[in-house]
């Protein structure tokens, strides 16, 4: 059952993941917006959900019990029929399996969705800041980190996927009439276990800029959590503001540091600053 006010209807998949179960958490807790995630297991969502005390949030949940990619486009449409974004957190597990034997089935399931998500639906991407964008807009690297990020596109299979997922998106926005998509690069990612500081997450513990910059390694990290809050505020941003500052962008979310401006070269790159 869901709430008669609900002004958004977001589709979640990669909802039980380490990133995923706090964009479910954070849209419900805006009390306007239904949720719909897809999920093996509800009882594994449900589990990873906070307590808020909200019995509204509840309300506005529904969980589709399934393995995404075994989900059909008409399946999808189903599941997306009414939405106005959908907010995707799939990823690979650290594992061998993961790493090597799963193929490319971020890619393939990004391509199904949005296939099947309604007209005027906007598509809200987690991606990695190991990812380039494709116009070849972002810094150069070093030719340490190229040589790296070759062999790693080469090797393990994730690094492939995941371009191929933006790269997807972005080929789409070649043709008229694309919808809304915006496919977010979060640096390292690390985890906040604080209860209060997961409750007190805003802007201003993350900076977007345009593009990459500093090291590939150890420069640039945020917490999972603050990649959720950014995720989640896209996906339910108004619509002018989001096509003039995020439509059809590959932007990149860093953790708030006081030498952030002083350390890149075009302090213009930087989006949204520590409020």
């Amino acid at each position: 059952m869901t709430s008669s006010t609900t002004s958004h209807k977001i589709l979640v998949v990669g909802a039980t993941g380490a990133t995923g179960k706090h964009v479910v958490q954070m849209l419900l807790d805006r009390g306007d917006t239904e949720v719909v995630a897809i999920a093996r297991s509800q009882d594994k969502l449900m589990g990873l959900l906070r307590d808020t005390g909200k019995e509204q949030s509840i309300e506005n949940l529904t969980v589709k019990e399934a393995g995404v990619t075994k989900l059909t486009i008409g399946e999808l449409q189903v599941l997306t029929e009414g939405c106005t974004a959908i907010v995707s957190c799939l990823g690979h597990n650290l594992t061998f399996k993961g790493m090597f034997r799963e193929g490319y089935w971020v890619s393939d399931t990004v391509k199904k969705l949005t296939k099947a998500m309604p007209e005027g639906c906007r598509f809200v991407l987690m991606s990695t800041d190991a990812i380039a964008y494709p116009d070849g807009s972002d810094p150069k690297r070093t030719r340490f980190e190229r040589g790296i990020l070759r062999f790693m596109r080469w090797v393990l299979q994730p690094v492939a996927d995941n371009e191929m997922a933006a790269g997807h998106l972005f080929d789409e926005a070649k043709s008229k009439n694309c919808y809304e998509w915006v496919a977010v690069r979060p640096g390292d990612l690390f985890d906040i276990e604080d209860e209060e500081t997961l409750k007190a997450t805003s802007k201003k513990d993350y900076e977007i800029f345009e593009h990459t910059f500093g090291s590939l390694f150890g420069d640039n990290s945020v917490a999972r959590s603050h990649v959720a809050h950014c995720l989640a505020d896209l996906s339910t941003m108004d619509k002018r503001v989001f096509q003039k500052t995020y439509n059809h962008k590959l932007p990149v979310i860093y953790q708030y540091k006081e030498t952030t401006v002083t350390e890149i070269d075009n302090e213009e790159s930087l989006i949204s600053t520590h409020e």
